[in-house]
């Protein structure tokens, strides 16, 4: 594994990923509008 700083590039993807990870791993623990105020997907870039 490499590491680097953060760029604005990584910001889109990044983004994505959170909202993927919300979405999947805390379906089970949360419901459907706990997931949607914690990672709407609707995020400001």
């Amino acid at each position: 594994m490499q590491l680097r700083k953060y760029m604005v590039s990584d910001c889109e993807q990044l983004a994505e990923l959170f909202y993927q990870m919300v979405h999947s791993i805390n379906a089970k623990d949360y419901s459907e509008v706990q997931l949607d105020a914690w990672a709407s997907g609707k995020v400001n870039l």
